[in-house]
């Protein structure tokens, strides 16, 4: 059986909010058979930063509360990128906001699709190392929205993995981003 490749034939809203939107695409699929998929999209431009954020053999990271999964997470500090807004300023704007911490950027990836199944969400991730020498580093201050509430957590990188370990054992979950992050470190020992 020959494949063809597939095509969006058209995408229908069926709910629209502030943040996402409900859609109903209609495809046609490899073996040209149509087909019906429901998705969320962003209502927003630009996609999401994440920040691997270092400082002196440490990981910052960040135990929020998230209403999807109805209980607290351990992810990177990350947030939404403003229209016509890079994700270098996107980046160092939210890891000031979220953390009070400011670094330098080295390194940015290609935006990364987390779950193409049910969302066009796209995410960059963005490598920041921190300086803790500097002043405003010392004793950061987050920079919060009222709908905000996070705790920063510093955490020693060579005990990452364990850490999370703990973490989930007592009830926070673990982004997925963070544990591929703890895998890559665990794969190259």
């Amino acid at each position: 059986m020959s494949r063809n490749v597939p095509t969006v034939l058209k995408r229908t809203s069926k709910f629209k909010g502030k943040w996402l939107e409900f859609e109903e695409v209609e495809y046609v699929d490899a073996f040209n058979k149509v087909r019906t998929w429901e998705n969320v999209v962003r209502t927003t431009e630009g996609g999401a930063v994440a920040m691997i954020a270092t400082t002196v053999g440490k990981l910052i990271l960040v135990r929020q509360f998230r209403p999807p999964i109805g209980n607290y997470i351990i992810e990177f500090p990350a947030g939404l990128v403003d229209k016509e807004e890079s994700y270098i300023v996107s980046a160092l704007r939210e890891l000031k906001e979220e953390t009070g911490y400011t670094g330098k950027v080295t390194g940015v990836t290609c935006p990364v699709y987390s779950s193409p199944g049910m969302t066009d969400e796209t995410t960059a991730l963005v490598s920041i190392e921190i300086d803790s020498s500097l002043a405003e580093n010392r004793n950061p201050k987050p920079q919060l929205e009222q709908t905000e509430n996070l705790e920063v957590l510093e955490v020693e990188i060579k005990n990452l993995k364990n850490f999370l370990e703990e973490r989930s054992k007592a009830g926070d979950y673990i982004d997925a981003k963070v544990m591929s992050f703890v895998s890559g470190i665990n794969f190259k020992d």
